[in-house]
């Protein structure tokens, strides 16, 4: 299985995510215990080497 870190605003706030969709304005993000996250922003890089997602707000 495949997991990432999720970064707002460059700051780490979530990791092991192994979902992220967009639902309308917000970007969910689900991580691998199912906590759920919902954000306002986009996504600006999805980095699979380093296992990161980059989102601004």
């Amino acid at each position: 299985m495949c997991s990432c870190n999720l970064y707002f605003n460059d700051e780490l706030i979530m990791e092991d995510v192994i979902i992220v969709e967009k639902e309308g304005d917000k970007i969910i993000a689900i991580d691998i215990f199912g906590e759920k996250k919902e954000l306002v922003g986009e996504i600006v890089k999805v980095d699979l080497n380093e296992n990161k997602i980059f989102i601004r707000g």
